[in-house]
């Protein structure tokens, strides 16, 4: 059996009972260990004989991946059940836990937010206060006070 005979068998032995990107793992997996090894000097068939016959390999990793399922199954509950289920059937897996935010860290971003409009309104008021009941504030009031005034006469 050359090389590619292994890699094909075991391509044929994994498809249909292994999800697709399983199937491509592994058939990457041992071409790149079956490579290196022959790099190191040995035979590829020494390197084909140690690794033994690929139906059984197979049969190993198609177990290993049950195992998996279900023990990834007994963990779950509630609503993963079903997108877990679901993703099965699809032969895909279950994307979980893309992104995560520490709750403090979104209670520390919130806090300096609010601290921050805050102490920009205290400084505005502030500043509009201290020009409003200065000695130069009278001339705002005059002019506000005009403004009135004349708003109300047009009507």
């Amino acid at each position: 059996m050359t090389q590619r005979e292994f890699l094909d068998t075991l391509k044929r032995a994994l498809n249909g009972q292994v999800p697709p990107h399983v199937v491509t793992e592994n058939l990457n997996y041992y071409d790149t260990y079956i490579y290196d090894e022959i790099q190191k000097g040995r035979l590829w068939r020494d390197v084909l004989e140690e690794l033994g016959d690929p139906r059984l390999l197979a049969r190993t990793i198609i177990d290993a991946e049950e195992s998996s399922r279900s023990g990834r199954r007994r963990q779950s509950s509630g609503y993963s059940d079903i997108y877990e289920d679901y993703s099965e059937t699809n032969d895909e897996e279950p994307v979980r836990g893309a992104f995560h935010i520490n709750k403090w860290v979104v209670f520390g971003v919130l806090f300096l937010v609010l601290f921050l409009i805050g102490t920009v309104l205290f400084f505005t008021f502030r500043a509009a206060f201290s020009l409003l009941f200065s000695f130069h504030g009278v001339w705002v009031w005059a002019i506000i006070l005009l403004i009135i005034y004349s708003l109300s006469r047009r009507r």
